[in-house]
């Protein structure tokens, strides 16, 4: 959505720039999966790259994610520098040349007029963001000059302090004073002291810029003039719903980041081939990448979502399919109850065999299934901590069809399908029987137990009035039920005491 232009005085641009600021990115900080930089950052370390639904649960950890993620912890100063004229402009109290550092704007900062690490003083900017809290207490917020345009945004890291005494919205006219650096390649002002941020007035935040996603994607022609500056794309289609747990990509190669929804526990809903009437927000930049950041769910306008198609369970599980893509199976078998959550079950593929089961996520929605349906479920496609499974957003989207013989369960050997073993991601989801095992180890606060072949033996469908965990070097004739992966672990999850043969 369009917003109207702040009614305030403009901010006078006292230079013509000749360059843009360019971003120097060390080798430090490459990805956006958690790796931690020290000392003062724009992110926090609030972050995981779990998944943003559960798979099957267990008395472990909980195996629901948060809603969402960010980028991984952001907490060190660059060394980053950017080269100053020191041919013109006014001379400052310690001699040198260039911009008057207590009145400079946003626009000679981006513009590489500024040197780094320079104290500086930009007035009458306006907030466009809200303060963003990492789990150290910092914070992010974007300025821009109310004139807008190219240049005209920057980041600002608060310290703690600040942070935590910020009641400033976005729309509200500050003057900000606080260090210029680079911050692994993303401008920032970095203020340390309450004081150092004045309120002077009431308005509102410019209004998106509307640009082509390939212009702002990284290595765009209009990444870096862009960079902390209000933005908006239209009519793009989602191509990569899963870059990481923090962005998806849409075309053109630009990034969608989850820095402002994460903390606010919002989570949109995307899958392939989506496409956004609008997405809106400040441009950041971020390990080694230019991507927005909407401020809120508001930001993100969706338009066409594209239909479930029919798939097979094996077509899945033998990798053909994105994670994210919207998928119809028909005709599957359901091998197991609800969990003991209600939060889930297993299918299969009535003609079995490897790749022929998957579970299927339903949340807390109500459903009705029992082992023997025959069903039809719509959902998405996605990997939960790399186990294959169907989210299920409607209850409704699960149809029982009739019902059939459960498919007799895989013989395997327990060291094959152990974590790690050769056929383990072939019977990921499948109903598996295991003979002639000992126990090796018992973990009673969590209720599994291991064999020596190192397979783990949970109990998620079987209440713990029933669940009897075993003694070391106790053996079994056989353990049959689904085999599943979480917390990085292959296990074996037996339906009922029946699946446990002493």
């Amino acid at each position: 959505m369009l917003r109207p232009r702040a009614l305030i005085p403009s901010v006078t641009v006292g230079l013509v720039l000749a360059a843009l600021a360019c971003n120097l990115t060390p080798d430090a900080s490459t990805t956006d999966s958690g790796d931690s930089d020290t000392d003062a950052s724009t992110e926090g370390t609030d972050t995981s790259n779990e998944p943003t639904t559960a798979g099957p649960t267990t008395d472990e950890p909980p195996t629901t994610s948060s809603p969402g993620t960010t980028d991984g912890t952001e907490t060190g100063t660059s060394t980053t520098t950017t080269d100053t004229d020191t041919t013109a402009g006014p001379t400052t109290e310690t001699g040198t040349t260039g911009p008057d550092p207590a009145g400079v704007t946003i626009y000679d900062i981006q513009g590489g007029t500024i040197a780094e690490k320079t104290v500086v003083t930009v007035k009458g900017v306006v907030i466009t963001s809200p303060v963003r809290i990492d789990n150290m207490g910092k914070g992010t917020i974007f300025v821009q000059d109310p004139q807008g345009g190219e240049l005209s945004g920057i980041a600002v890291f608060l310290y703690e302090e600040v942070a935590m005494n910020f009641g400033v919205k976005p729309g509200v006219i500050v003057d900000i004073t606080g260090e210029y650096t680079e911050f692994f390649g993303e401008s920032q002002i970095q203020v340390t002291s309450v004081d150092a941020i004045v309120e002077v007035g009431q308005g509102e935040s410019p209004p998106p810029v509307v640009v082509a996603a390939a212009d702002i994607a990284t290595g765009g022609a209009k990444a870096e003039a862009y960079e902390g500056v209000l933005v908006q794309v239209e009519d793009v289609t989602v191509t990569n719903p899963a870059v990481d747990q923090s962005d998806f990509e849409v075309e053109g190669g630009l990034r969608i980041n989850d820095f402002f929804l994460f903390p606010q526990m919002e989570k949109p809903v995307v899958v392939n081939g989506q496409v956004f009437t609008t997405i809106a927000g400040p441009l950041r930049y971020s390990y080694d990448n230019h991507k927005i950041a909407p401020r809120a769910a508001a930001d993100l306008v969706s338009g066409v979502v594209p239909p479930a198609e029919e798939q097979t369970i094996y077509a899945i599980q033998e990798g053909t399919l994105p994670v994210q893509t919207p998928v119809l199976i028909k005709g599957a078998i359901v091998t197991s109850p609800l969990t003991f959550k209600k939060d889930g079950f297993f299918i299969q593929d009535p003609m079995g065999g490897e790749h022929s089961g998957i579970y299927v996520y339903v949340g807390n929605k109500a459903v009705d299934v029992k082992p023997g349906d025959v069903v039809d479920v719509e959902g998405i496609y996605d990997e939960f901590f790399e186990n294959s499974q169907i989210e299920v957003a409607d209850a409704a989207k699960i149809v029982v069809t009739g019902s059939g013989a459960i498919p007799a369960p895989e013989v395997v050997s327990a060291a094959d399908v152990a974590t790690g073993g050769p056929l383990q991601e072939a019977y990921e989801g499948v109903l598996v029987t295991v003979e002639n095992v000992q126990v090796a180890a018992i973990n009673a606060m969590f209720g599994d137990f291991e064999l020596t072949s190192g397979l783990l033996v949970d109990d998620i469908f079987i209440a713990k009035v029933d669940w009897k965990l075993p003694m070391v070097a106790d053996m079994f004739a056989s353990l049959t039920g689904p085999l599943t992966f979480t917390f990085e672990e292959a296990r074996l999850l037996p339906r009922t005491p029946a699946d446990i043969v002493p």
